[in-house]
């Protein structure tokens, strides 16, 4: 038995190795590029300088714990730096780095018009399985001190999620077999309906009792209130599930209650379905037929509609600063 399970082991190895299965993947990035955090609400960060091919592309963290280039701690003189936070979605998963929204965003931001940015730094800060909450406490124990000018937060609806509790793997958490027979186990519980399908799962999270939704709330509060301490702009983009986008949205509540909470704070809200509608059907711009994650074509629309906003933002901060002085 135990020279069969070996033998499947290494099969299942073999077979996953470079694979474009969405649930294997998922999992080799959390056991290759991502670490127990000692703070409860980030629950897991990545881990700086490693890098694993993953769903087709390598996905490279830098010094820093981001998926982006390396860049200096300090903000170069004449530089305005976007920082961008959310989860797999913002990290770009399944395209390369060069087709990320932060770096789309970089590319069409430069060369800069705008008044006092001699160049502009777009930094990916996106980390996969994040809820708000732990994006909030990145931002809190980290990303604040790279000194942003602007912070953009992706929302996506499974954001509400309760933080999970992060472990380190041990050695049955690294077997490829295993992985591979829990994900297959969790899709029959799904299929079966011993499970919730992703709508209903996704809309149970919004319920009033739910304490995740709650923590989301705050933690929404937490962050409009450190860049307003700090006197940064906030974008919120809530970027729709890509399954249903050209029919009748499925989430249009959960998306207004979102935009409730944010306008009570004040933070400006934009909704990226707007964007995305309209170019043939929602699965042209998935990352595989499986995966409804954004593919590189997403992230150009999800990057141009962004992109005036930012520009507004901008040009408007830089002319309150030269008024002020």
């Amino acid at each position: 038995m135990l020279l069969f399970a070996f033998i499947l082991e290494a099969a299942t190895r073999l077979i996953f190795a470079h694979s474009l299965d969405f649930s294997m993947e998922m999992w080799k990035y959390a056991v290759q590029l991502k670490r127990p955090s000692s703070d409860p609400e980030a629950s897991f960060v990545h881990v700086p300088n490693r890098s694993e091919f993953l769903m087709g592309v390598t996905v490279s963290i830098n010094s820093f714990g981001l998926r982006d280039r390396e860049f200096s701690r300090e903000k170069p003189a004449g530089t305005c730096r976007v920082l961008m936070l959310g989860d797999s979605t913002t990290l770009g998963w399944g395209v390369p780095v060069e087709q990320t929204v932060a770096k789309i965003l970089e590319r069409k931001l430069n060369p800069s018009s705008v008044s006092g940015c001699g160049r502009f730094e777009v930094l990916n800060g996106g980390v996969g399985n994040y809820g708000t909450v732990q994006e909030v406490a990145q931002y809190r124990n980290r990303d604040r001190f790279l000194k942003p000018d602007l912070v953009i937060l992706e929302y996506f609806i499974n954001d509400a999620e309760p933080v999970p509790r992060e472990r380190t793997p041990g050695l049955l958490g690294r077997s490829y077999l295993l992985a591979f027979a829990a994900s297959r186990y969790d899709a029959l519980l799904r299929f079966s309906g011993a499970r919730p399908a992703w709508k209903e799962y996704y809309a149970s999270l919004y319920r009033a009792d739910q304490p995740g939704l709650r923590a989301a709330t705050r933690a929404l509060d937490r962050l409009a209130d450190m860049t307003r301490q700090d006197g940064l702009g906030l974008l919120v983009a809530l970027l729709p599930d890509l399954h249903d986008i050209d029919t009748v949205y499925p989430f249009v509540r959960e998306h207004d209650m979102v935009k409730d909470v944010l306008a009570r704070k004040g933070v400006a809200a934009m909704d990226l379905i707007d964007s995305l509608r309209g170019h043939g059907p929602a699965s042209s711009l998935w990352v595989t037929p499986q995966d409804p994650h954004p593919n590189g074509q997403a992230n150009e629309l999800i990057a141009g509609q962004m992109l005036p906003w930012i520009l507004e933002y901008l040009v408007r901060a830089a002319r309150t600063k030269t008024e002020v002085q």
